[in-house]
């Protein structure tokens, strides 16, 4: 009779560590380099989050250029960070390596109030303009922008006679 190596663990007394679940944001882009950390990335090469489980259960994201600079860095629920990572890896291009970790920090709640008020990433509207101006299905005599609402007082009112 032949005995399981977890049944002797389980007989001697030892318990072997329980699998820890990937958190709710893992999916694709994400990967986990080791325990407690995951990192998120839309390309090879690219601008990166890194996202570390703190001990209160929350998560805190730092947001790396391609050029290993640090860009952004916060903490955030787990139920945020699957939205916060792609709104700041939007952002990692048009933003400079900032002079401080104030600086970074307030990047990263700028970004993270964006995203909380649209409920869904916030991307560059300078990426997103470049995107639909080049797109071969939008007729070239549309504009880019969106057009400024007319203001009340100079819109003509129209009476009855």
């Amino acid at each position: 009779m032949t005995i399981s190596n977890a049944s002797a663990l389980n007989r001697s007394g030892a318990n072997p560590q329980a699998a820890v679940p990937d958190p709710p944001f893992a999916g694709p882009r994400w990967r986990q380099p080791r325990s407690g950390t995951w990192v998120y990335q839309d390309a090879p090469g690219a601008a990166h989050v890194q996202a570390v489980l703190l001990d209160d259960g929350n998560w805190f994201l730092d947001l790396w250029s391609a050029q290993s600079r640090l860009l952004a860095c916060g903490s955030a629920p787990a139920s945020e960070v699957a939205a916060l990572a792609p709104a700041l890896t939007a952002n990692a291009a048009r933003w400079a390596p900032p002079s401080g970790l104030d600086s970074s920090r307030r990047r990263f709640t700028a970004t993270a109030e964006a995203v909380r008020a649209h409920g869904r990433p916030v991307p560059d509207n300078a990426r997103v303009r470049a995107a639909t101006a080049a797109s071969p299905a939008r007729p070239s005599a549309l504009p880019t922008e969106t057009p400024a609402p007319a203001p009340a007082a100079a819109t003509p009112a129209h009476r009855r006679r």
